[in-house]
């Protein structure tokens, strides 16, 4: 019989595709969550109950040790992070608690366990910015290295700290880049400006819109994610991406613009913008491609079907909408 996989804050945007996908093929899952502002338990519930068990668990209090004990995964897949890159500029004490102190307590948990593989779910924003190229992923520097903002900080920490116990744990490090699709927080870029369009209003863009990053769907995310949950090597670490893709940031809400039913026009430039905006994130996700990953949308294929899950699930993402407008200030028009 089959062990249960052990995810890490299923109820959020990337963790909740992830176990769709792997019971959809048959596995059971046991969700630890912290039942945050950012969880939903409707991403899940179409997921049959003999599939998975959700247990209400903060990984920096909750006694994870009897957690593991009781469950004996054969697998660990840790999402769980706070994740937001504006909240991390006035919440940064709670971004290094939950991920790197979460992080910390989860490796201790599953000294023990006859683990097959403990996936580590990174960030591309360890490395920091890249201003030509693509980093691999021997180039990210120690400890916060290049990384820039608060949650890009917490992350490069966590990365170094997971990677450091790859003696004891069989630790795969999993870098994605910048994820979109069904479920995501419309406090995310691209989740806000289908939302904003589908309410008709316009589409904020920070800056003068010319930072570029690989945007991924988040099915095809989570499909390299299940590969290197099984044939990722123990010890090594993978750049999950869809390859050279330098769209601006401006010209991705444009294209949401349009497939929402909306104008170029309802685009416009802030005079606000994020303190060290990195301009540009690129990594070469060759390593992964070599064990059979590729990804299966094209950015514009992708953007569509996102516009229209969000079109058809408007009851999910409406009472959400205040929570994520927030904490924005970006109402001032500077240009375009």
């Amino acid at each position: 019989m089959h062990r249960p996989i052990l995810v890490t804050g299923g109820l959020g945007f990337i963790g909740s595709e992830f176990i769709r996908r792997v019971t959809r093929a048959g596995a059971s899952v046991v969700n630890l969550d912290a039942m945050t502002y950012a969880s939903s338990p409707e991403r899940l519930a179409e997921v049959p109950a003999d599939r998975l068990e959700t247990i209400t668990c903060d990984l920096t209090t909750d006694d994870l040790g009897a957690i593991v004990a009781r469950v004996e995964p054969g697998v660990v897949v840790h999402f769980a992070a706070e994740s937001h890159v504006t909240r991390s500029e006035s919440q940064e004490e709670i971004f290094m608690r939950t991920n790197v102190e979460g992080t910390r307590r989860l490796l201790e948990a599953v000294l023990e366990a006859d683990l097959d593989r403990f996936v580590h779910i990174s960030t591309d924003e360890v490395y920091g910015p890249c201003p030509e190229g693509a980093f691999t992923e021997a180039q990210k520097e120690p400890g916060p290295g290049l990384a820039t903002s608060p949650y890009a900080r917490s992350k490069a920490l966590a990365d170094d700290l997971a990677r450091s116990y790859t003696d004891r744990v069989p630790v795969v490090a999993v870098r994605p880049t910048n994820c979109f699709g069904a479920w995501q927080h419309p406090e995310k870029a691209i989740g806000r400006w289908v939302t904003r369009a589908l309410t008709g209003e316009r589409l904020p863009v920070w800056g003068d819109g010319q930072q570029t990053r690989e945007w991924m769907h988040v099915e095809d995310a989570c499909a390299g994610i299940e590969l290197l949950a099984t044939k990722g090597e123990p010890g090594e670490t993978y750049n999950l991406g869809p390859g050279p893709t330098d769209v601006a940031n401006v010209d991705i809400a444009r294209t949401v613009a349009r497939h929402a039913g909306a104008t170029d026009d309802t685009v416009y430039l802030t005079a606000y913008d994020r303190p060290m905006h990195d301009r540009r994130y690129a990594v070469d996700s060759s390593k992964v491609r070599a064990l059979g990953w590729a990804p299966s949308l094209d950015l514009e294929d992708a953007l569509a079907r996102t516009v229209e899950w969000y079109r058809a699930n408007e009851s999910w993402w409406r009472p959400l909408v205040p929570v994520a407008e927030k904490i924005y200030s970006d109402e001032e028009v500077s240009a375009g």
